[in-house]
């Protein structure tokens, strides 16, 4: 609440879906993920923002890497990026 938070998952490697809940009021987050990874979004938002902003590739995303993203947004944002 009223705060920020970076979640880089580039030196991560998961298998299947993985969940991460995702509770924001007032707040932003960043998440670092690998460009091949696939990001579901499957937050509630009120007033707020999902924007993924990874750089587009050639590389085919992984379909036995998920990453879904749970929970609510509340005049908050989340952004997802690669490097």
């Amino acid at each position: 609440m009223f705060g920020g938070a970076e979640l880089d998952f580039t030196q991560a490697d998961i298998n299947g879906r993985v969940y991460v809940d995702v509770t924001q009021i007032f707040g932003g987050t960043k998440i670092i993920v690998p460009a091949h990874w696939m990001v579901v979004s499957d937050i509630s938002a009120v007033f707020a923002g999902v924007d993924d902003k990874r750089i587009r590739t050639n590389t085919p995303l992984d379909s036995n890497k998920v990453l879904v993203l749970k929970g609510i947004s509340v005049f908050a944002g989340i952004d997802i990026r690669s490097y």
